[in-house]
């Protein structure tokens, strides 16, 4: 095999191994979930916000 051959193939090994790896990591990483509600954001106190009265109409 050339070394255009050996090329060929690191890539198609280089496109496995991220497939394999982005498999991997939404296996083991969980969903994000929801933000909890009635708990603010910090430094977000005293904020009412638009859905609340807090204004826009």
């Amino acid at each position: 095999m050339d070394s255009t051959g050996w090329m060929h193939l690191g890539v198609l090994l280089l496109v496995f191994a991220g497939i394999v790896a982005f498999v991997l990591w939404k296996m083991v990483l969980p969903a994000p979930k929801a933000p909890p509600r009635g708990e603010t954001v910090a430094g977000a106190r005293g904020y009412i916000g638009l859905w609340f009265g807090g204004g826009g109409r």
